[in-house]
């Protein structure tokens, strides 16, 4: 009996031991300081780079940036608003035009192309021969075996005997 009662006082912690169901405190201190170390040290990297970036604007005067204004896009941010954008309606018109015209791929090579729509009914009425590609080979005019004259017979897939 006594040596039930000392193993349950050493499985409920007072000793110091630490079980699987309690929280390691100094571990989550630890973590927790670092990431508010990590934090800090980013907040002084970036006041760091905003002060340079300050000072060089003063420096090199307004008119340097002038050129930048109202451009439409400046670096790799957008600055025009979504109501005014229109760029997306004039590359559609432009892709459309020469989706639905004729023209040269390669004027040298006599390589042009056709509306889009004439080139799928071209491929719908004759699908190209592309074998495992899920469009059915042609199948082959059937001839007549050559005649067997002796010797080894043919291997099955090869033409013909002997010659």
């Amino acid at each position: 009996m006594s040596n039930s009662h000392s193993h349950s006082e050493s499985s409920h912690g007072g000793h110091g031991h630490v079980g699987s169901d309690e929280m390691n405190l100094k571990k989550i201190i630890i973590v927790g300081f670092l990431s508010l170390a990590t934090f800090a040290a980013g907040i002084i990297w970036a006041y760091i780079l905003m002060t340079r970036q300050v000072a060089e604007i003063r420096r090199d005067g307004p008119e340097k940036y002038a050129s930048e204004k109202g451009k439409a896009e400046i670096g790799i941010v957008d600055q025009v608003l979504f109501s005014v954008d229109d760029r997306l309606d004039v590359w559609k018109t432009e892709h459309k035009k020469h989706l639905e015209g004729y023209g040269w791929v390669d004027k040298n090579k006599r390589i042009a192309h056709i509306p889009i729509e004439q080139a799928m009914a071209r491929v719908i009425a004759s699908p190209p021969d592309i074998a495992g590609e899920g469009v059915p080979v042609k199948a082959a005019a059937p001839t007549t075996p050559p005649e067997f004259t002796g010797g080894e017979p043919p291997k099955p897939g090869k033409a013909g005997g002997k010659r």
